[in-house]
């Protein structure tokens, strides 16, 4: 059974569609950069020397510009609900739109369908931000910082009937959603796939992490 990519969209640093993505890529550019200073206090968490227990010896990473830019209306949300809501689930939920427009569905006539979505995911920075103050946390909290709802937000906003799911393998989350989707087109389990993967660094933890494993 042939399985036919009609839609896509990407939102990477330095490209906002795939024909930027590919247009960086034909050029051999690298877009790689390093942390602003507005995400974090950089200064309380960088030193030089590899090693230094709680620091690390490098914040560069592809950034994203405008992280938190989003408008709940277009996906009958309020913006009470949209604040506690990881920036992954934003970012995901416009690309999943514009895959749509680019494949020229109309969001509304998926509703009920057997359409299935696969998402790639591993990080829980914008969580491990909200813990960090217990009084943050409010009633949209739970739905806007799990991995599962990753997924299942872009089924509800979109009434998809198909099975979603957040696969968690780290650095192959995206591939293995892909093959899942793969099997589940092929096996006749759903008729439609919303495919994707996505990745934000919004807490130091991890780069302190990585650079503890020497990582990074």
């Amino acid at each position: 059974m042939a399985v036919e990519i009609i839609g896509r969209a990407c939102l990477a640093p330095g490209a906002e569609s795939p024909s930027a993505l590919f247009k960086l890529l034909r050029q051999g550019k690298c877009t790689v950069t390093s942390i602003p200073s507005d995400r974090w206090d950089v200064a309380r968490f960088w030193h030089p020397v590899i090693g230094t227990q709680g620091k690390t010896y490098s914040f560069a990473a592809g950034v994203l510009d405008q992280l938190y830019d989003f408008d709940p209306a277009v996906f009958g949300m309020s913006q009470r609900e949209a604040m506690y809501m990881d920036p992954q689930q934003r970012v995901l939920l416009q690309l999943a739109w514009r895959a749509l427009e680019d494949a020229n569905i109309s969001s509304t006539s998926l509703h009920g369908e057997n359409v299935g979505v696969y998402i790639g995911a591993s990080s829980l920075d914008h969580a491990n931000l909200t813990v960090e103050d217990p009084a943050a946390a409010g009633p949209y909290f739970m739905t806007g910082n799990t991995l599962s709802i990753v997924s299942n937000r872009i089924s509800h906003i979109f009434g998809l009937s198909g099975p979603s799911m957040t696969v968690d393998t780290a650095c192959s989350s995206s591939l293995v959603a892909l093959d899942q989707a793969m099997r589940a087109l092929t096996s006749g389990e759903i008729d439609t796939a919303i495919v994707g993967g996505v990745n934000i660094l919004a807490h130091p933890l991890p780069f302190v992490g990585f650079a503890q494993a020497r990582m990074l």
